[in-house]
């Protein structure tokens, strides 16, 4: 068994020590390491409120004005060991992190938890660690994360999760978005006030979310809007007390007011985002006279993603940029990628000087295909920095919560939650972590799986790549008339022999998919367990359902058996995707779940 020797003595002299009115999840704490350290060592470790020799005390001192948000402080002094949240949250990831570093503890996926019974490790008398989280709001939607919420705790993913309090419960800053239509219903003012609302293309219209409508957004230099606006949102305060943030962001269009008082102001502030911030600081000035701890959070995104020239939001406003129109296959602060170093880079740049702090709604995800690959493994680290050295508190990382995520939707999630706790990470340190989950997850064939990986990034390197990225027959499904091609998208059904789209970001896989594949089916081999070769099945289908109907496959051109063998093929792939519970898309997804 693993040998685990704590303050000079040996781990069997120990007891897990919890305070006279322990917090839920830091009782949670305590049957974790119990039962980690039993694994690992084949130590039992009782658990106590009273006084004791030697102890792993959770949550027994007072908060530490040295650490911040839900992060941690590891000490010991030559008996115990102390592990302290700021909340109990926070203690329940320093239990994590004590499991981590002295026991080898992993966890790397709702189905994969690695207890090591091998090794030795020291816990020194005279630590003092502290161990922040590089930001506040930690968000991911992952379907690992949506659907397992203790496996999103265990990520430290802190918001949008369903976790009780036994898991140190969730952040809950996310207020909802596009929220004018709420703020100043179009249904009880726009028949009497037309003049509330976008006047667009000569026209006043509702302000409103409606897809495949004309509708617009609210007239932002009309005082009455802001005087409805600000009495909503102090009403929706005061009915939730303790509420630390609140949502005044635009609709989900970009069918601005086009009246003489707003385009003055926006034609001034050379962005429409100077409507938007000169009004959300009026509101957020009232509300910091009732609710001063409170954010009003509203976005940069669309036609206001870019900063006002004179305008700076108030010290309450919270700005989050939308990176929805990025190129995902380079870092958003790569200086030789034309369109984000063009834009983004420059727009989240000088956001940093015309707001204290920023949110960030970033994109991990393909819509468009769910199941082809989406090779943004080598950005997801150089973005996170960015993020953190852009003064960002607030990052939701937006993926889909169904499971189909390209070829790494398990390991995306892994590293998302790492770097959302450790932005400024090393490459070498990100590196290491991919390798370790390999490891682990695929088996001893993981070289061929990191080969793979390698091969991925080698074929797209010169690609740019969207979050709306087309790679199948998806791409006919277009059309003039409002939202038609997203209905369209939506009846999309992959048919045997269906034509390949020929210049797209997967291009370069088309002509080494068969080599990719040999890759994956060299690992599959190698595999020892029944859940590493199901992993490699799982991973794998990306590639198949890419060979079957994003190449071309003429059927005049092929023989009889060639046929056979291909709509086979096809066949088992349907079949497996049903397994998996894969969705195509996120039209298809939305229409018919399939």
């Amino acid at each position: 068994m693993r040998r685990l020797t704590i303050c000079g003595a040996d781990v069997s002299e120990f007891c897990i020590r919890l305070s006279d009115r322990p917090a839920p999840a830091e009782r949670t704490a305590a049957e974790f390491l119990q039962r980690v350290a039993a694994a690992c060592t084949g130590v039992s470790l009782p658990v106590t409120d009273g006084p004791a020799a030697h102890a792993v005390c959770l949550g027994t001192r007072p908060q530490s004005g040295r650490v911040k948000w839900d992060g941690f402080r590891l000490a010991s002094d030559d008996a115990c060991v102390y592990l302290d949240g700021a909340v109990p949250r926070g203690t329940l990831y320093a239990a994590y992190a004590f499991a981590e570093r002295y026991l080898g503890w992993r966890c790397f996926a709702p189905d994969t938890e690695v207890l090591p019974t091998d090794g030795a490790a020291e816990v020194a008398a005279g630590l003092d660690l502290v161990e922040e989280p590089g930001f506040e709001a930690r968000c991911c939607d992952h379907f690992n994360f949506a659907k397992n919420p203790l496996f999103a705790v265990r990520s430290r993913i802190n918001d949008c999760i369903r976790a009780d309090e036994s898991l140190g419960g969730s952040l809950t800053v996310f207020d909802g978005c596009h929220t004018f239509e709420d703020l100043c219903p179009p249904k009880t003012y726009f028949a009497s006030h037309p003049e509330y609302y976008s006047l667009w293309e000569g026209k006043r219209i509702p302000g409103s979310n409606e897809q495949g409508a004309v509708v617009g957004q609210l007239c932002l230099t009309n005082p009455d809007v802001l005087r409805i606006v600000t009495n909503n949102v102090l009403k929706k305060l005061r009915a939730a007390p303790g509420a630390r943030l609140v949502e005044v962001s635009q609709n989900d269009n970009a069918r601005y007011c086009q009246c003489e008082r707003c385009a003055s102001v926006d034609a001034e502030e050379g962005s429409h985002a100077g409507t938007l911030i000169r009004f959300v600081n009026a509101v957020a000035e009232a509300v910091e006279k009732e609710f001063p701890d409170v954010l009003v959070r509203t976005f940069a995104y669309s036609h206001t993603r870019q900063a006002p020239k004179l305008t700076r939001a108030r010290h309450n406003v919270l700005i989050r940029y939308c990176t929805i129109e990025a190129c995902f296959r380079h870092p958003l602060s790569d200086p030789d990628c034309p369109l984000n170093a063009g834009t983004f880079r420059r727009e989240l740049t000088e956001w940093q000087d015309k707001a204290d702090q920023l949110s960030i709604w970033d994109y991990v995800t393909n819509y468009m295909g769910y199941i082809t690959p989406f090779p943004n493994l080598a950005v997801l680290r150089e973005n996170a920095a960015f993020f953190a050295r852009c003064r960002a508190i607030h990052i939701f990382e937006e993926d889909s919560p169904q499971p189909a995520s390209g070829v790494w939707g398990d390991l995306k999630a892994y590293l998302i939650g790492r770097l959302l706790w450790d932005p400024y990470m090393s490459e070498e340190t990100y590196q290491a972590h991919v390798d370790e989950f390999l490891q682990v997850f695929y088996g001893p064939g993981w070289r061929e799986v990191r080969r793979y990986l390698a091969l991925e990034h080698e074929v797209t390197a010169d690609r740019k790549m969207n979050c709306f990225e087309k790679p199948d027959m998806s791409a006919a499904f277009t059309g003039d008339l409002p939202s038609i091609g997203e209905f369209l998208a939506g009846e999309y059904l992959p048919k045997p022999y269906q034509p390949a789209l020929s210049d797209f970001f997967l291009a370069g896989l088309v002509p080494r998919i068969d080599e990719a594949i040999a890759l994956w089916d060299s690992a599959e081999a190698q595999a020892q367990t029944d859940l590493q070769r199901m992993h490699i099945d799982r991973s794998r289908l990306s590639l198949i359902y890419f060979k079957l109907f994003c190449t071309p496959h003429l059927r005049e051109e092929m023989t009889e058996d060639q046929r056979a063998d291909y709509e086979a093929a096809a066949e088992r792939f349907f079949a497996d995707k049903e397994k998996y519970g894969f969705r195509y898309n996120i039209w298809t997804d939305r229409y018919h779940r399939r």
